[in-house]
């Protein structure tokens, strides 16, 4: 069993052998080499790279006949190997200069080991190659050897500045010679013979000593060839299996138990992917061309082989639909075809078309759940594995598919909320040098927004990241690019939640957009973001012009989205349109369901500021479907008062508690003329002018002397029976003096409460109303 794991400062690599044997490492062209003296041991490559990157080690291969394990590594490393007991072996490639000496006797450290050339890994094409005459390495390969050495390498696509190191024209096989349509082909194809060789020599020894040999027809092809699985169904790891050896004493020995694996058995096996992480030396119009000079045999005869090899270089150069027409057309039925399909889908962008070849295929090995989320839903969660081959197939994709596919998959997963590995997949690009296009400079403004300091952000959602996130999008609408419409709703977005009005040549550009793409789900998302721009700008006509247009194609917009828009301009309308604006917009006919469309807040926030304006009787219709809340049933409790229903807004008022609700219940008892009800509810409710009023218009004296004025205090103690003037019962001069007294006493308090009550309401005193009195006497 071989394992891998990264640690700091190296990587290691651990061999678990059921027999201990000798074994020596050291230096060899293009990285180290492990040879072990026996030549019976198979290590399972395919789990190789799962838990490391691929900066110290670039590759690993493993030759069993030679009992030679390569590790390709340009980096500045040293290797040191490790031996734990006798069945264990491990080797760390350790970063840094090897140490000035070694022991001159360690066993484990040898000698130069000869150059030897690097065997392709183990891996099964999808399709079957046939022969055909087309020149060696011009075409991606399914599995490359070797794999990418720098995050930034580039790719030779028309009309780029930056061009690669020219390579040597690939030649042409000679007359006679059989091509191929892969340039990887011949070298895989020849790795494929020596496993078959080597299990068919294993199994016909076996057989041999057991007297049995015997052929498995169920394996053959056409014409002698061997059936390829193809993309629903992974290659088999027994290449040999077109011979049977099985004989009778292997049938009575008992069946070794099952591995258990974490995959699923519905994965695809993660080397279907690796022809789009593969390094060709080819140029793209080489590669197309080459593909389709072999993709027609005699008589025209479409080679299925050429076909896919055709379709994978369109699909490496991110030509999703030029290669789903070669899949269309030449091989529909194939069984790559589906998988091809959805790769195509995702890079154009398209989920719709992408069919079933990735449905689940999240949390997957290998690069399976990359390309799946590009096609697919984002689950809620990510396994750290998961997450790891996700960043992992990032950094292994070439610059020019980064570009494409790396921002559409981190924004996916920053809507999910997985912010660090959407930072992750950024950092794949963002250490690259060059212009990486419009779709990362999105991705930089939604991660400056969530507060990544990398993007400009604060670290947290504030003001200043936003303003950093607007920074970023303003260069995207500069740009040009297919992004703009994109970068234009974020602006309107981000605008609208911070309720700043659009600038006037921003609302022009939104309105020039909509007409550009009208009839399209684009412009149905304008029109819902820039509605509440027009409210803001005092325009409410349009405002719900834009929103009725977009509300009558709802298959093209969210309808979550326009109901909040239309709360949005409608809070605006009732707190900031003058009493003109508000009026007008609210009676026309063609608003009048409105009502009916908003939610609670905003129907409220409308029924409350017409009961201000004096529409009692339309707040009660705006407001009939509200739920019974406290302060929606005390505005409906206005309204009746308002329309002079005292009883039904008493009634209304029952279960409600609080000052505001009691200051209600003494007004209202104080208009159906229970006055000293009123009076004790109003002090309750601690409204002392409203319980003074009633305490006044009750006559009750105890209630005037707790709530009233001295003055009113006053005449109500001077006009009580047993305080009215009385004639002695004989006349006499001081008895007449006393009752003079009396009778000028209540003259002055009825004169002062008099006085009183006029100066509140404005009216003339009776002094005022004496024509006999003066001015100054």
């Amino acid at each position: 069993m071989l394992t891998t794991g990264e640690h700091s400062g190296f990587t290691r690599i651990a061999l678990g052998l059921q027999q201990g044997t000798d074994w020596k490492v050291g230096r060899t062209e293009g990285g180290y080499v492990l040879e072990l003296a026996r030549r019976d041991i198979a290590l399972d490559m395919s789990i190789a790279f799962r838990r490391i990157r691929r900066d110290r080690i670039q590759n690993l291969a493993y030759t069993q006949e030679a009992g030679r394990l390569i590790i390709t590594s340009d980096c500045a490393c040293h290797i040191r190997p490790v031996q734990t007991g006798t069945q264990v072996v491990a080797i760390d490639i350790v970063d840094g200069a090897a140490p000035p000496a070694q022991e001159a006797n360690n066993r484990l450290m040898t000698a130069q080991v000869p150059p030897t050339e690097t065997a392709s890994p183990s891996a099964e094409p999808i399709g079957a190659p046939a022969p055909v005459a087309v020149a060696d390495g011009v075409l991606p390969p399914m599995f490359s050897g070797k794999l990418r050495r720098r995050y930034d390498r580039h790719v030779a696509l028309p009309n780029m500045a930056d061009q690669p190191p020219k390579q040597e024209e690939p030649t042409a096989p000679a007359r006679g010679d059989p091509g191929t349509t892969d340039p990887f082909a011949e070298a895989k194809e020849r790795q494929r013979i020596a496993e078959i060789e080597a299990e068919l020599l294993k199994q016909l020894a076996r057989a041999g000593s057991q007297g049995m040999v015997k052929p498995n027809p169920d394996y053959g092809g056409l014409d002698g060839e061997v059936a390829q699985p193809g993309a629903d169904m992974p290659p088999s790891n027994h290449p040999g299996e077109n011979v049977g050896a099985i004989t009778g004493v292997d049938r009575a020995a008992p069946n070794p138990a099952e591995k258990l694996t974490e995959t699923a058995t519905a994965c695809l096996d993660p080397r279907h992917f690796d022809f789009l992480i593969s390094e060709p030396e080819a140029k793209p119009h080489e590669m197309i061309g080459t593909a389709r000079q072999a993709l027609l045999r005699e008589f025209d005869t479409p080679n299925s082989q050429a076909a896919a090899a055709l379709a994978r270089s369109y699909l490496y150069l991110g030509f999703g639909a030029e290669a789903r027409q070669v899949v269309d057309d030449f091989m529909p039925d194939a069984l790559e075809a589906p998988l091809y399909r959805a790769l195509a889908a995702g890079l154009d962008d398209m989920p719709e078309k992408a069919g079933p070849a990735l449905v689940g295929h999240v949390g997957c090995p290998g690069q399976a759940s990359f390309w799946a989320m590009l096609t697919g839903p984002v689950p809620a969660t990510l396994s750290d594995d998961t997450s790891r081959d996700i960043a992992a197939t990032a950094s292994d994709l070439p610059l020019h598919l980064r570009r494409l596919v790396v921002p559409r998959v981190a924004q996916s997963l920053l809507a999910r909320n997985h912010v660090e590995l959407a930072a992750s997949l950024r950092d794949t690009l963002s250490r690259a040098d060059g212009d990486h296009g419009s779709g990362y400079q999105m991705l930089q403004a939604a991660l400056a927004e969530d507060g990544d300091h990398a993007a400009g952000g604060e670290g947290f959602r504030s003001q200043a990241s936003n303003g950093a996130a607007e920074d970023l999008l303003e260069g995207v609408l500069e740009s040009n690019q297919a992004e703009v419409p994109e970068a234009l709703v974020e602006l309107v977005r981000l605008a609208n939640e911070q309720g700043r009005p659009l600038a006037p040549d921003r609302i022009d550009l939104v309105e020039s957009i909509i007409f550009e793409h009208r009839d399209r789900p684009l412009a149905y998302t304008l029109m819902v973001a820039i509605a509440p721009a027009y409210a803001r700008d005092g325009n409410f006509d349009k405002a719900f012009e834009r929103l009725t247009a977009a509300n009558a194609h709802t298959p093209g917009a969210n309808p979550a989205s326009i109901n909040e828009a239309r709360d949005t301009v409608s809070l605006i309308l009732a707190k900031n349109a003058s009493d003109e604006v508000f009026l007008r917009t609210l009676f026309d006919p063609a608003f009048n369901d409105l009502h009916t469309q908003v939610s609670d807040e905003p129907a409220f926030a409308l029924a409350s500021r017409l009961l201000s304006l004096g529409f009692p009787e339309q707040a009660l219709q705006r407001s009939d479907g509200l739920p019974p809340e406290d302060a929606y049933r005390l505005m409906r409790v206005r309204a009746l008062m308002a329309l002079g229903r005292y009883e039904r807004a008493l009634a209304s008022l029952a279960g409600l508690q609080g000052p505001e609700s009691d200051a209600l219940r003494g007004e209202l008892l104080a208009r159906l003329g229970e006055h000293d009800r009123a009076h004790t509810m109003s002090r309750v409710a601690g409204d002392e002018d409203a319980a003074r009023r009633a305490a006044w218009a009750s006559g009750n004296t105890e209630a005037i002397r707790e709530s009233g004025t001295e003055t009113e205090a006053g005449f109500s103690e001077a006009v009580q029976a047993e305080n009215a003037p009385v004639a002695p019962a004989e006349p006499s001069l001081a008895g007449t003096e006393e009752l003079l007294q009396n009778i000028r006493q209540r003259r002055s308090a009825i004169e002062t409460l008099l006085q009183e009550k006029s100066s509140a309401t404005g009216a003339l005193s009776p002094s005022q109303n004496d024509p006999e009195i003066q001015p100054g006497a």
